[in-house]
């Protein structure tokens, strides 16, 4: 999957949005088609995935020591 530029000036797939699109989300197959969404829409979509989904940090390639180990 992958995200980037809208290359044609089309309006933004969304229900009810009528601004053009600027962003297009592709994927190999799985979709027919590019799914194609403006700023705007981009930035509410990110606040909704942010709420329901928190990445983790990775774990350090070193074990800490802390304080009274040896």
């Amino acid at each position: 999957m992958k995200i980037q530029m809208c290359k044609t000036s089309v309006k933004c797939d969304l229900y009810k949005c009528k601004n053009m699109a600027k962003f297009s989300i592709t994927t190999k197959g799985f979709l027919k088609h590019e799914f194609v969404f403006c700023e705007d829409c981009m930035k509410k979509m990110f606040e909704c995935f942010s709420k329901e989904m928190v990445p983790k940090s990775i774990n350090a390639p070193y074990k800490r020591l802390f304080k009274g180990e040896k």
